[in-house]
């Protein structure tokens, strides 16, 4: 990872300051909960050097996904937090690389925001579950925005090196996303999607 980051006194603190920063930048309000919560997730995966849930290096996402929906109570819980954490944080951080990838950036949107609609459902069950309730629920249904906010602080933290016009363009013609297009008109090249296609001017 970026010595930017490793020698930080307060990684928190320094995640926190991009996350605002990004969510200035592209217009996208949350729930201070929402923000905390998106900081601590980058904080946790880069201050262990988290690559994984435990078991995702021998099963496909699907296959936990599918275990979590199959556990008892609070395993379930654990593991819909563990899916829906990592692919949130690869599909941000990483989201330049997943091009390259057979499995790419939308199998991450569709299993991380239904581990997170899950984690929504179950704890909305609990004695005062209504804050978490309401914190899985927007991560799912505002999943790829997120994406965005975290793919903004992976640009500012030097850890994707490849920012050519080209790759931008690539990723938003897969995505479709705000902060991308946002990305071209800042370098002069507008996104136009037209009889279902995509092209730039």
């Amino acid at each position: 990872m970026a010595s930017k980051i490793t020698t930080h006194n307060n990684t928190a603190e320094y995640f926190k300051e991009l996350v605002d920063m990004a969510m200035d930048h592209q217009d996208i309000e949350t729930d201070e909960t929402v923000a905390f919560y998106i900081v601590n997730l980058l904080s946790e995966y880069v201050e262990t050097d988290k690559s994984f849930p435990e078991e995702a290096s021998d099963e496909p996402l699907i296959m936990l996904l599918n275990s979590a929906m199959n556990s008892e109570y609070n395993e379930r819980i654990r593991k819909f937090k563990q899916v829906g954490d990592f692919s949130l944080f690869v599909s941000g951080f990483f989201s330049d690389s997943l091009k390259r990838k057979l499995i790419d950036i939308d199998y991450y949107i569709i299993i991380g925001g239904s581990a997170y609609s899950n984690l929504s459902y179950i704890t909305k069950g609990q004695q005062n579950g209504e804050l978490f309730s309401d914190l899985f629920g927007e991560l799912s249904d505002r999943f790829k925005e997120f994406i965005d906010i975290i793919a903004e602080v992976s640009d500012k933290t030097s850890i994707s090196t490849n920012s050519d016009l080209l790759r931008i363009y690539e990723r938003w013609l897969k995505t479709n996303s705000d902060r991308d297009a946002q990305l071209l008109k800042e370098k002069g090249v507008i996104p136009i999607i037209s009889k279902g296609s995509k092209y730039i001017q």
